[in-house]
């Protein structure tokens, strides 16, 4: 009689269990291949799956624990599964990693657009056509820099300041100073990327829409059955698809008063074939790429500042330098204009108050995959092979608060940190000098392409604020700096603690109160 498989004829439970146990003590005899270069590994309490368990508890802060775990060592390899990361909370590693390569964000890109965006599997070929990447990633870097981000800079700021010229003359009590800077940021973000006919204009929900797509993403990136385990944030994704299909259907993006950054970009799409509903797709990795860090930068600088009067006195005296006050009028108000093209050169203690704001609050990881087997060095003796197929991790949370990189204040915010550490470095600029350990805006080849129309809305906007207006407690104290939630594994911020006091109150200065702000080159 032939052999029969009757064994396999259980339930499914059953079988799946069994298949289970077999794959367990299989991996147990068979373990990760782990070279005599590569990092010293630090083996799971629960075999297999512990590391996995152990960033789905503790998110981004679980390499902190295995720092300390592993008495500090400056890279290590934590086997997962049949696979490995390598996490180096040394700065210099980090920035190595960032350095080489051989080691690229090109992959999470891709996932993004399958996991995230849900982008269709004949959108993902496009994307993975070389000349369309190579054409996407020159409209990126012609239109982030220079000329183009600056206009880019000049129309968000602006937007911004349409805002605060609406505010009516008095106190205004703001019961959530979270979501009321969210709303005005996110705003003027679209504004200045999609025009006058853009999505979130027509339809201001599309704010919470987004930030519900935000707060979720980290369920979406499987992409098991998003509708139902993802519901929230799959819900979202398809109101914000909905509003780009139809920005594009009616070609929103050929409006006059759109930049050459959206309308390259759709006409690039569209010559590969791709319809307005996959172009769509695309654009909700862009929105999120336009604000989903700045905000949050912007969030926490706007807090930190505002809690430190004197820090405000001295801030409010360099940004007297990039205003203009015209001696125009609109009804009936003085025109005073801020140079959003100065900001950088003649405000360096805003500037290093937004690195700060970046260093004390991004904990996330800069991630990295490895396409070819290559070394990582520190500069120094230390050098340690890393595999082709693997990833490298590098915790901001670990090497952004060390006391040994930073000093015994390194866990509160400094305004004046970077300033002074360019100055005792001989670097003249708050803004270009990189203290080691500061790795806020990622590095090497694939440095944000964005930070400059990140950086020019957020010093732009803090510059309007502290320049104009008053912000104070509910009580008409100093501003309370809220505590942070954990930062989930799609994040690199935090958002404030659930409970916290987030109301305020924002009033025009004495003097200032029947003032237009605008802004310009």
């Amino acid at each position: 009689m032939a052999p029969t498989l009757d064994f396999l004829s259980g339930s499914p439970v059953t079988v799946v269990g069994l298949l289970l146990v077999v794959a367990i003590v299989y991996l147990s005899i068979y373990p990760v291949p782990i070279g005599s270069h590569e990092p010293p590994i630090v083996r799971p309490k629960v075999p297999l799956v512990g590391h996995i368990l152990g960033l789905f508890q503790h998110s981004w802060a679980y390499y902190g624990l295995i720092f300390e775990a592993s008495n500090r060592e400056p890279i290590v390899t934590l086997p997962m599964l049949r696979g490995k990361v390598y996490v180096a909370p040394d700065p210099d590693l980090a920035s190595a990693a960032l350095r080489n390569r051989a080691l690229s964000f090109d992959p999470f890109l891709r996932d993004l657009i399958t996991g995230i965006a849900g982008a269709k599997p004949a959108t993902v070929k496009v994307w993975d056509d070389a000349a369309f990447y190579r054409a996407w990633v020159k409209i990126l870097y012609d239109n982030l820099s220079g000329r183009p981000v600056l206009a880019l800079n000049i129309s968000a700021v602006g937007n911004v300041a349409e805002n605060l010229n609406s505010l009516s003359v008095g106190k205004v009590e703001v019961g959530n100073l979270y979501l009321w800077n969210q709303k005005m940021f996110t705003l003027a973000s679209m504004n200045s990327l999609y025009g006058s006919e853009n999505p979130f204009r027509k339809d201001t929900s599309l704010v919470n829409t987004y930030w519900t797509y935000e707060d979720n993403m980290h369920r979406l990136v499987p992409n098991i059955l998003p509708a139902v385990f993802a519901s929230r944030g799959h819900r979202a994704r398809q109101l914000l698809n909905k509003a780009f299909t139809s920005y594009f259907d009616a070609d929103g993006h050929a409006d006059p008063s759109v930049p050459p950054f959206t309308r390259d970009r759709r006409e690039l799409t569209a010559k590969f074939g791709l319809p307005p509903s996959e172009a769509a797709a695309i654009e909700t990795i862009v929105v999120h790429g336009a604000v989903s860090n700045s905000y949050p930068t912007y969030y926490w600088m706007f807090t930190h500042v505002f809690s430190q009067p004197d820090l405000v006195a001295r801030l409010r005296e360099e940004t007297a330098g990039v205003l203009e006050v015209t001696g125009e009028s609109i009804g009936g108000k003085r025109v005073v204009r801020l140079h959003v093209d100065r900001l950088e050169e003649r405000c360096p203690l805003l500037t290093s108050c937004f690195r700060e704001a970046h260093r004390l609050r991004a904990k996330g990881a800069l991630a990295r995959h490895v396409t070819a087997d290559t070394t990582l060095s520190d500069g120094g003796k230390r050098t340690y092979a890393v595999k082709r197929g693997t990833q490298v991790h590098s915790p901001q949370g670990v090497f952004h608060v060390s006391r040994e990189l930073w000093g015994p204040d390194a866990e509160e915010f400094v305004g004046d940190r970077f300033l002074e550490l360019a100055a005792a470095a001989g670097n003249k600029s708050a803004a270009t000098f990189s203290p080691r350990g500061f790795l806020g805006l990622g590095g090497g080849k694939h440095i944000c392409p964005g930070r400059g129309f990140a950086s020019g809305e957020i010093l732009g906007s803090m510059a309007l604020l502290v320049s104009g207006f008053d912000v104070s407690g509910p009580d008409g104290g100093v501003l309370e700096v809220p505590g942070a939630t954990e930062v989930v594994l799609t994040a690199t911020f935090g958002k404030p603690r659930p409970g916290s006091e987030l109301r305020g109150v924002i009033s025009r200065r004495a003097g200032l109160e029947d003032v237009h702000w605008e802004a310009a080159a």
